[in-house]
C-alpha cells in the first residue's frame, strides 16, 4: 500500500472516530458550562493578582491553546495579560486554565489511533496522528469559546476581567491560538457612546468588516444611520435609542439589545438568529423578510412580525439556552454561525 492510500484510509477512520466523540464532547461541555465559567474566573483572579504584584499596565487578555502543549497531550489554556504592544508584548503576565478533562474523549481517540499504526506498516506515523488530533483539539477549543460568548454576556458582572484592565480602556478578552489568531469573546466599555463611537466604527467597517463584532455600546442616541449589510455579530446595545436607523440585511447573529427604543427602524432581511431583545420598545419597525432563528424577545415579540417569523421566536430564557447547545453542536441553519471573524 502506498503512503497516499494508507494515509487516506487512516484519515477517514480517524475522522469517523473523532466525529463520533464530538457530540459527546459538546454535550458534556454544555452540561458543565458553569464549571468552565468558574475555572475561568479563578484563573483570571490569579492573573489579576500577578498583574497587580508586577504593576503590569494591562490592555488585553488572551486565552490560547498552544500546539506545543498538545504534543505532550496537555490541554492547558494559557492566559496572558498584555500591554499596549499586544502581540509584541515581550513580558506578559501568565496564568493557566486546565481544561484537560473536557478533552478526555479526544485523548482516548488519539491513544487508539496510535495503537492502530502497526497495521499500516510504517506508511502512517505518530506525526500524522498528532496533526489530526491537534487540528480537532483547536476546533473543540473554539467551541468552548463559542459557549463563553454567551456565558460572559453580562459584561458588567465580570469582575475578574474588569479588575485587570483600567476603566478608561475597553475590556477585551480574546480566545484562540496564541495572540495573533483568535476572536474576541468579551468586549465591554463603560463610557456612554456620547462621542459617536458607533459612527466611527461604521466608517472603519468598510475596510475592517469585523470591527463591529462584539462591541458594547451604552446610552447612545442614533438617528438616520445606515447600518445596512454590516457584520455586527454579538454586538450589545444597552439603553440606546434608534430613530430611522436601517439594519437592513445586517448580520446580527447573537446580538443583544437591552432596554433600547426603536422608532421608524428597518430590520428588513436582517439576520437575527440567536439575537436577544430585552425590554425594548418598538415604534413602526419594518421586519419584512427578517430572518428569525432561536431569537428571543422578552417579555413578548414586537408588533409587525409575521406568523411564520413568530414560529421561530423563543419566549423563555431556558429555550434560548437550549438553542445555544444546538448551534454550538453545528446544527444551526446554514450561514448563521458567526465563527471565522478575527
Amino acid at each position: 500500500m502506498r503512503r497516499e492510500d494508507a494515509l487516506r484510509e487512516f484519515e477517514a477512520k480517524a475522522d469517523a472516530m473523532l466525529t463520533a466523540q464530538e457530540a459527546m464532547f459538546w454535550e458534556r461541555l454544555f452540561v458543565r458550562k458553569s464549571q468552565v465559567a468558574a475555572r475561568l474566573r479563578e484563573s483570571l483572579a490569579r492573573l489579576a493578582r500577578k498583574a497587580a504584584a508586577r504593576k503590569k499596565d494591562c490592555r488585553y487578555i488572551y486565552c490560547s491553546l498552544l500546539r506545543v502543549d498538545l504534543l505532550n497531550s496537555r490541554y492547558i489554556t494559557l492566559l496572558q495579560a498584555v500591554g499596549e504592544e499586544y502581540a509584541l508584548d515581550p513580558e506578559p503576565v501568565e496564568e493557566q486554565l486546565d481544561l484537560g478533562d473536557f478533552f478526555d474523549e479526544l485523548e482516548a481517540v488519539r491513544v487508539e489511533l496510535v495503537q492502530s499504526l502497526p497495521r499500516y506498516r510504517g506508511k502512517v506515523n505518530p506525526s500524522d496522528v498528532q496533526n489530526l488530533t491537534a487540528a480537532r483539539a483547536m476546533e473543540w477549543f473554539r467551541k468552548i469559546g463559542f459557549l463563553l460568548h454567551f456565558v460572559l454576556r453580562d459584561q458588567e458582572n465580570q469582575e475578574e476581567i474588569l479588575r485587570l484592565i483600567p476603566a478608561e480602556f475597553p475590556r477585551i478578552l480574546r480566545w484562540g491560538e496564541y495572540r495573533d489568531r483568535g476572536e474576541t469573546i468579551f468586549f465591554y466599555q463603560e463610557k456612554p457612546d456620547r462621542e459617536g463611537r458607533l459612527g466611527a466604527l461604521l466608517r472603519q467597517s468598510y475596510s475592517y468588516p469585523y470591527i463591529l463584532q462584539n462591541q458594547y455600546l451604552r446610552l447612545g442616541e442614533y438617528e438616520k444611520m445606515n447600518l445596512k449589510e454590516r457584520r455586527m455579530e454579538y454586538i450589545t446595545f444597552e439603553g440606546c435609542s434608534f430613530r430611522d436607523v436601517s439594519f437592513e440585511a445586517a448580520s446580527l447573529w447573537g446580538a443583544r439589545f437591552l432596554e433600547c427604543r426603536f422608532c421608524g427602524c428597518s430590520f428588513r432581511q436582517a439576520n437575527l438568529a440567536m439575537a436577544c431583545f430585552e425590554n425594548c420598545r418598538f415604534g413602526d419597525a419594518d421586519w419584512t423578510e427578517a430572518e428569525f432563528g432561536n431569537t428571543l424577545f422578552l417579555p413578548e415579540p414586537p408588533p409587525g412580525v409575521s406568523e411564520e417569523q413568530k414560529s421561530k421566536i423563543l419566549v423563555k430564557e431556558e429555550q434560548y439556552n437550549a438553542a445555544v447547545f444546538l448551534c454550538g453542536a453545528g446544527q444551526e441553519d446554514p450561514g448563521h454561525h458567526p465563527s471565522g471573524g478575527i
